[in-house]
Order: structure tokens, then C-alpha cells, then sequence
């Protein structure tokens, strides 16, 4: 009795200290697959795509002289602080692999909680979202034209160069249902100027003399209404002033409200790569002021009715995605309803190929190639001439630039 007695003395204060020991965490070659991974920083590119509802902007805008493209910059928040967290080290013991028996990995070290009384930021996260955002945003783009002046034959190929500047303020986001619908009001200006000929690529390129004709000045003001899902439908009401001028002279070419509801969804195919629908109905109430008429240019005289359909591909390039490629479809009808036009129905249909790569959080920089046809009914026909129907690439680059207060 007394040899057993000794035994179990011995054996319990034993057992309790491996117990105490395995308890702690700290078992030897053991991996802790229950530990909370490190979040790996993505990309602003990356998280637009795939982490928040993109707003689309009106993609489809073919006005015979250029496309416009209107782009929204959206700031992203910086990344909350992680919670602080407190660890004991404890050190080593060398034991041989029989004596350590298979033990479920358990996570690593103690959490703390902790009350700040302000976040290193220096504001939390529902003071920000209460907050109206404001974002000014600019762009350089030059690209080289084969029809320039979009008729059928001869075709005259030249060069745009396009300045850009921006600002947007995107307002509180209001719950309609907390489990279902919320809107975002934006408001958003722009303007824009082109300059065409302004160096040659090729012999048969417009002058800088030849081609001034086209230059132009684009404003645009609009307030939108953003609608989304929790399924990822987003319906867009947006009232959209657009104004065409004459900035050689002050004078004003062309203006027009244009109220327009929009619908969009973006569907994940598989990792790194989804798919993009917009579809789009534009009512545009105009008044074109020219002294004259160029065939082919400006032509878009009265009220007239757009609807659109436009696909892309979003394909996110590289480990931390600040690669994208984006190639798109789309298809266009206008009729028009007022003076010389009324009868006249244009369709257009385009094909492009984006790479835009985000040098920087702020800074941006794009390739493109797009192809556009546009075909129209007898009544274009007769009153268009050569500008009834035509075909042209337009291949370039792009630099953007944004910034968020």
C-alpha cells in the first residue's frame, strides 16, 4: 500500500502539469489552423470590383464627334485598425515524437479587448458613412481616329486629344429597408475639352488647321438616385444637364436635360472574373444653336429617345488585381421626335477592348481599342446622306487621377 500511495502522489501532480502544459497552446511542430488569418491588403482597383456595388456611368454615348465617358470616383475608407492582441511566449521543450500524443491544434495567444476613446483614424466608421464624400477627379486621353468625321466614305482618319475634370459629392447612404433596398444620392460636374489634329500619326491625318473645326467644350451636371439590392440590382434615376460649346468663341452649340433610368447587375462567374449588364433609357430634351451644319457632326438636332445594352467582362489581372481587363458589347437605338429629325431612328453598335492598370490608389492608366457602326432607317437616310451610316476604330490611351476629401 504504501508503494501505491507514493504512485499516485507522484502520477496526479504529473498529469496536472501536462495538462496545464498542452492547455496553453504552445504545442511543439503543431500548425494552428484555427488561428485567424492576417487580411492581405487588396486593391482599390479590386475591391471597386468585387467587395462594393459599382455605379455604373452612361458607357454608351456615341455623339458622331466623340465618345464621352463620364467617370465616377468613389473613395474607398482606409482599413480599421486591427483589435490589439496580447501573447505569453513560453519556451520550448524537446521531446522525442513518442512521447507527444496527436493534440487538436487550438488558437494562439489572448485576445484583449480594449475602450479608446477615439480611433487612430480619428473617426469611427458611422461618423464617416453620416458624412458626405467629396471626390474631385481629372484625366488626360489621346487616341487616333480612322473616320473622324463619321460618314461612310471618304474616310478621314485624325487624332483627338481630350483634358477632363471633375468633382463628386456622394451623399449619406438611406435605408429604405434594412434587410432589402437602400439609395445613394450623388450629385456629379464635368467638363471636358477636345482638340483634334493636334500632332499627325499619318500622312492622310487632319492638320491641326484642318481638323479645328471639331474641337469642342462638354459640361455636364446631374443628380442620381442609386437603388441597390441586396441581390446586386442596381436601378439608377439620374437628371443629367449636358451643354456643347464652341470655346474659341464663348458660344454655346448644343444643350439638353436629359432625365434617364438605368439598370445594372454585376454576376460573378467564378473567381477573379464577372460579368457586367446595363442596361439604360435616356429622354433628351434639346436645342442645337450651330450657325452651320457639318455633315455628319453635330447632327443630333430635337428631342430624341436612347436605349442601350451593354455587357463586359471583368477580369482582375495579377496577385493583388491592379490589372484589369475589360472587354464589351453594346447596342444603341436613338429616335427622334422633334423638327427636322422626327422620324429618325439611328442604331449603333459598338465593340471595345479595355487594360487599365492602377499605378497608385489615386492614379490610373488605360489602353483601348473600340470599333463603332452606326446604320440607320429611310429617313436618315435621305436626310443624313453620307453621314447615314459609317465604321471606325478609335485606339488610345488614358490617365486618370482622383483624389477623396
Amino acid at each position: 500500500m504504501p508503494f501505491f500511495v507514493i504512485v499516485r502522489l507522484v502520477f496526479i501532480p504529473l498529469l496536472a502539469c501536462s495538462l496545464t502544459f498542452f492547455s496553453s497552446g504552445q504545442t511543439p511542430n503543431v500548425a494552428d489552423v484555427n488561428a485567424t488569418p492576417f487580411p492581405k491588403q487588396r486593391s482599390v482597383l479590386l475591391s471597386k470590383l468585387f467587395d462594393e456595388p459599382i455605379s455604373v456611368a452612361d458607357g454608351f454615348d456615341e455623339n458622331n464627334a466623340s465618345r464621352v465617358e463620364h467617370d465616377t470616383v468613389i473613395g474607398v475608407p482606409s482599413p480599421k485598425s486591427a483589435t490589439p492582441v496580447a501573447s505569453e511566449t513560453v519556451p520550448k521543450q524537446v521531446q522525442s515524437p513518442n512521447d507527444v500524443e496527436p493534440v487538436k491544434a487550438q488558437p494562439v495567444g489572448v485576445q484583449e479587448l480594449v475602450d479608446v476613446d477615439a480611433p487612430p483614424s480619428g473617426e469611427l466608421a458611422t461618423e464617416s458613412e453620416s458624412k458626405i464624400r467629396l471626390t474631385i477627379n481629372g484625366g488626360l486621353r489621346t487616341y487616333h481616329s480612322s473616320n473622324v468625321t463619321r460618314v461612310s466614305g471618304p474616310k478621314q482618319p485624325a487624332t483627338a486629344f481630350e483634358v477632363s475634370a471633375g468633382a463628386n459629392a456622394i451623399f449619406p447612404k438611406v435605408d429604405l429597408d434594412s434587410s432589402m433596398i437602400s439609395f445613394t444620392p450623388t450629385f456629379t460636374v464635368m467638363a471636358q475639352r477636345a482638340h483634334f489634329g493636334q500632332y499627325q500619326l499619318g500622312g492622310k491625318d487632319w492638320s491641326k488647321q484642318d481638323a479645328r473645326i471639331l474641337d469642342y467644350e462638354f459640361r455636364m451636371a446631374s443628380f442620381a438616385a442609386e437603388f441597390s439590392a441586396k441581390d446586386d440590382w442596381t436601378l439608377t434615376l439620374t437628371a443629367e444637364y449636358d451643354e456643347l460649346r464652341n470655346f474659341y468663341e464663348g458660344a454655346k452649340l448644343y444643350h439638353a436635360f436629359v432625365p434617364s433610368v438605368g439598370i445594372s447587375k454585376i454576376i460573378p462567374l467564378r473567381k477573379n472574373l464577372a460579368l457586367m449588364l446595363d442596361t439604360r433609357l435616356r429622354y433628351a430634351i434639346s436645342e442645337t444653336v450651330l450657325k452651320y451644319e457639318v455633315p455628319g457632326v453635330f447632327d443630333d438636332d430635337g428631342d430624341n429617345l436612347q436605349t442601350s445594352l451593354n455587357v463586359s467582362l471583368m477580369r482582375p489581372m495579377g496577385k493583388d488585381g491592379k490589372l484589369l481587363l475589360m472587354p464589351s458589347v453594346g447596342f444603341g437605338r436613338t429616335g427622334y421626335l422633334k423638327n427636322k429629325a422626327t422620324g429618325r431612328i439611328d442604331y449603333l453598335l459598338l465593340a471595345g477592348m479595355s487594360a487599365s492598370y492602377q499605378l497608385k490608389a489615386w492614379l490610373g492608366l488605360q489602353v483601348f481599342a473600340n470599333y463603332s457602326h452606326k446604320f440607320t432607317n429611310e429617313k436618315g437616310k435621305n436626310q443624313l446622306n453620307l453621314a447615314a451610316s459609317f465604321d471606325n476604330w478609335d485606339l488610345g490611351v488614358a490617365v486618370t487621377g482622383n483624389h477623396a476629401f
